[in-house]
């Protein structure tokens, strides 16, 4: 089993505890140029993964930018709210910022609950993902 696929497996480990520990619908971890990595749904959301996980890097995106230009410091997540649900963006800590965390919540989740996992979940991944990558051998 390859570095890649190993981390890919326990990056879905990561999601489903997310998904059962927050009550979310739905997480994605996406590159900063928009690819999905890894994905767990409880139900269906009706957006494709490809398109979810470009929206969630666009984000993250702009959540750098508009901080950058506050002066406000680095990005921690972004939170959107409607009436039918919430979505969050968390960046995974890592070399470059180059993966973040989407998370997909109902309208009844509790926020603090989803954003508390969101970014404890945030935090895994970057260690599990950065620890697999330093110990990969080179090919």
């Amino acid at each position: 089993m390859t570095a890649q696929v190993s981390t890919r497996i326990r990056s879905m480990a990561a999601l489903e505890e997310l998904l059962e520990r927050s009550g979310a619908n739905a997480a994605i971890i996406a590159s900063r140029d928009g690819r999905p990595f890894a994905e767990k749904t409880r139900e269906r959301i009706g957006v494709e993964s490809g398109r979810l996980a470009a929206m969630a890097s666009s984000l993250a995106a702009l959540g750098d930018g508009v901080l950058r230009e506050l002066s406000s410091g680095a990005l921690d997540h972004v939170l959107i709210e409607g009436s039918g649900g919430k979505f969050v963006v968390c960046r995974i800590p890592g070399p470059h910022n180059a993966l973040v965390l989407a998370v997909h919540a109902g309208a009844s989740a509790r926020l603090g609950l989803v954003l508390g996992q969101a970014k404890a979940c945030a935090q895994t991944l970057g260690t599990l993902i950065t620890v697999r990558t330093e110990t990969a051998p080179r090919s």
